[in-house]
C-alpha cells in the first residue's frame, strides 16, 4: 500500500475517538468508502459521456446496492487491526509541522474528490 494511504488511514484512525473503538473504525471505512464512491462515480460519468454505446445506464437502486456491497468490500480489504496500528507507529514521530502539512493534504484529498465529482458534472451533463 502506498505511504500516502497509509498515512490517510493513520490521519483518520488516529485523530478520531480511537476509545469508542468499532465506531471510529467505521468512520474510517465509510470515509474511505464514500471517498472510492464518488471516484468511481466520476469515472464512470466520464466514460458514460464519451464512450455512451459501451458504458450500462444505472438506475439509483443499482448504485445503492452497489455502495452496500463497496462498503463491505472495503472494510474486508481494508481493515486489519495490526495493520492499522502498524500505522499509528509508522508515523508516531511526526512533528507538529509535519502533522499539519499532512492533515492539510489528507482533507485536500477528501474534500477535493468532493468538489471535483460537483465541478465535473455540470461540465459532463450540463445540469
Amino acid at each position: 500500500m502506498s505511504k500516502f494511504y497509509r498515512y490517510l488511514i493513520y490521519k483518520l484512525y488516529s485523530k478520531g475517538l480511537r476509545k469508542v473503538g468499532n465506531a471510529q473504525i467505521t468512520n474510517v471505512i465509510l470515509t474511505l468508502t464514500l471517498t472510492h464512491f464518488i471516484q468511481l462515480m466520476i469515472l464512470y460519468s466520464i466514460a458514460s459521456r464519451f464512450i455512451p454505446s459501451i458504458i450500462l445506464r444505472l438506475d439509483k437502486l443499482y448504485i445503492g446496492l452497489f455502495f452496500i456491497v463497496f462498503i463491505f468490500l472495503n472494510y474486508y480489504l481494508f481493515y486489519n487491526k495490526e495493520k492499522w496500528e502498524s500505522y499509528l507507529n509508522e508515523f508516531k514521530n511526526e512533528n507538529d509541522k509535519e502533522s499539519s502539512k499532512g492533515t492539510f493534504l489528507v482533507f485536500a484529498y477528501l474534500i477535493g474528490t468532493v468538489l471535483l465529482f460537483f465541478v465535473l458534472m455540470p461540465l459532463l451533463f450540463g445540469f
